[in-house]
């Protein structure tokens, strides 16, 4: 089993540094084209994409990998209810459109929304075929359709923009994104369905797919409680500030929990109850993206500053203190996805939804007058606040459930934490001289000093890192067979 999440790893990897990369590049090029109203008002239409494409979803995703017995059969009637939900969602949605626009008291919403609707059918089209791949462990089809979405966001998005189109750059190139690799998971595909429909598998889907679903619906309203609060009380313009800010500090930090998750989900759950081999993998890849999560974040707080100047001038200086802040969001989110997949993959999807609820009420509690008192910085530190607390009670449950200790998580954090602690000092001098320098060329050169003073301490002081290299090169000398050959 390890040798195949090693190998998933790889393959799920690669495909996601790819995709990652190009959203990635194309995010920074947009900051310069659109405005921060145009991402403001995508940033609200989406919070209610987004939670239509969870119930949407219904967890049916979650449940399908996670069914046992004929998988056939289960696809089959997993496809016809996710079509039917979908369908029925956006048919609701698009009549509400115009109230929705009223709650924004944003009228230019209604038919960017509408547009935004048939992201909903796509990804119910494409549900099946990317959870099969994902249960059968064949994780080097998903290369083809992640690039194919990827390439059609970017380019697409970033054609719209530079011709003036504003928030409707935005919408399409997610539409094309999910179409394009909708199209590209059948083409892969062996996987067709048959006209059947078993109740009683449909049953057992949802009855595990509405468990998945209320930790899930936490989630959703504890992504987007921010945006709908900055949008009431602020305004879509500071919203966009914060979007912009938030989608930076996200998108290449939570890189390594997403490709850890789609292997690491299907792992707890073939492994069934052998806790011993699910404690050895969950807590490698707390590691691992502990190190990255600290890493990305230190990266933030010392250069963020100088990377935005560098790119934009003034034009997104209200986003470098946010950008700052959400670097920790970024790092707690994505050690709670971590345990959250742990939870659900090994059969305790009520703890997931547990913890779902307390960030939400912590964070529901205090957004509203931070956002009032400190606009976007406040939400900021208080929605951080609330991922810090729901991970550290996460922690307690993966502990119960794996039977681990306190010495399992020492172990995980500490090279990482000793890392970042040692690389704090030499990267705060390395940006303060990137700042004074000016371009990103700099900034970039900063960054990478610090990033290999993190890896090289860490390395020294994480002695699994260093058992895990080893491994790793005894793998590669024997698999060359020029290794060990005398001439």
């Amino acid at each position: 089993m390890k040798r195949v999440v090693l190998s998933g790893v790889a393959w799920v990897g690669g495909t996601m540094f790819l995709v990652r990369s190009v959203r990635y590049v194309a995010l920074l090029v947009l900051g310069g084209l659109l405005q921060p109203a145009d991402f403001g008002l995508f940033a609200a239409l989406y919070v209610v994409i987004d939670g239509l494409a969870m119930l949407q979803g219904f967890g049916i995703g979650h449940a399908l990998v996670f069914h046992r017995g004929d998988d056939e059969k289960a696809a089959d009637t997993a496809f016809y209810l996710a079509i039917g939900v979908a369908a029925g969602l956006a048919l609701v949605a698009w009549i509400a459109a115009p109230a929705i626009s009223s709650f924004y008291d944003e009228p230019r919403i209604t038919g960017p929304f509408r547009a935004a609707l048939f992201i909903l059918l796509a990804q119910s089209l494409r549900l099946v075929p990317f959870r099969m791949f994902e249960k059968t462990l064949e994780f080097r089809k998903k290369l083809v359709p992640s690039l194919t979405g990827s390439i059609g966001y970017a380019v697409v998005a970033l054609v719209l923009a530079y011709r003036g189109a504003g928030v409707w750059a935005l919408v399409f190139g997610e539409l094309v994104s999910v179409a394009g690799e909708t199209l590209a998971y059948w083409l892969v595909s062996t996987w067709r369905p048959r006209f059947r429909f078993d109740r009683r598998i449909a049953r057992s889907l949802l009855k595990f797919g509405w468990a998945v679903l209320g930790g899930s619906a936490l989630g959703f309203a504890f992504r987007n409680i921010d945006r709908v609060t900055l949008s009431r009380v602020v305004g879509t313009t500071e919203l966009g500030v914060y979007a912009f800010a938030y989608a930076v500090a996200g998108l290449p930090a939570t890189l390594l929990v997403r490709i850890l998750n789609t292997v690491l989900f299907p792992a707890y759950s073939s492994l069934g109850k052998d806790r011993e081999k699910q404690r050895e993998l969950y807590f490698r890849a707390c590691s691992y993206m502990a190190a990255a999560g600290i890493l990305y974040a230190l990266g933030l707080v010392t250069f963020g500053g100088p990377f935005l100047t560098a790119l934009y001038a003034e034009k997104w200086a209200a986003a470098i203190l946010p950008l700052s802040i959400l670097g920790g969001l970024a790092f707690f989110r994505s050690q709670s996805a971590l345990l959250s997949d742990l939870l659900v993959g090994t059969g305790h999807p009520t703890e997931f939804r547990r913890i779902s609820l307390l960030q939400v009420v912590i964070a529901g509690a205090a957004v509203f007058f931070a956002a009032a008192r400190w606009g976007t910085a406040g939400v900021a530190v208080t929605m951080t606040g609330a991922a810090a607390i729901a991970t550290l009670v996460g922690w307690r449950s993966v502990a119960r459930v794996l039977g681990a200790g306190r010495t399992s998580f020492a172990r995980a954090f500490r090279g990482p934490v000793i890392a970042g602690l040692v690389a704090f000092w030499p990267a705060l001098r390395l940006a303060a001289v990137a700042a004074q320098a000016g371009g990103v060329l700099s900034v970039a050169a900063g960054a990478l000093a610090t990033a290999v003073i993190f890896a090289l301490v860490w390395f020294v002081s994480d002695g699994q890192l260093r058992s895990d290299f080893a491994k790793w090169r005894s793998r590669s000398d024997s698999a060359d067979p020029g290794v060990g050959r005398t001439h």
